[in-house]
């Protein structure tokens, strides 16, 4: 655990009530990610944590204080146990995935594209 907080000890400051709200819940997910990737023994499960991880971390503010990152991975690191960490983890991944799909309906021929049975089409300049 000490690496994953010399490794988020990067400028980051929590502005305002919402943004508090949003940051915490954010680093829960920092954490059970962290937690997920370093102890799973399934390599799969191992890449989606990490990739979670990185999500989290690029939410939360760029102006946040090393000093304020880590009170906060403190403060949210007391809320969270064996029996909450599967529940929190799986909320996590539910975020990232709403994001995913949001992202997908910008570009309805995104699924069909990227499906093995149909070949990419090129993208066509606008006019």
């Amino acid at each position: 655990m000490k690496t994953l907080r010399i490794a988020l000890a990067s400028a980051l400051l929590l502005a305002g009530g919402a943004a508090t709200a949003q940051s915490a819940s954010d680093a829960q997910c920092i954490i059970v990610s962290n937690a997920f990737a370093s102890q799973s023994k399934d390599a799969e499960q191992q890449k989606v944590a990490q990739a979670s991880m990185y999500f989290f971390l690029g939410r939360i503010s760029s102006t946040t204080t090393a000093a304020q990152l880590k009170t906060l991975l403190d403060a949210q690191m007391k809320t969270i146990n064996n029996a909450n960490a599967g529940e929190t983890m799986n909320k996590c991944l539910a975020t990232i995935k709403s994001r995913v799909d949001m992202l997908e309906s910008l570009d309805p021929d995104a699924k069909s594209a990227a499906t093995p049975s149909q070949p990419a089409k090129p993208a066509q300049p606008h006019r």
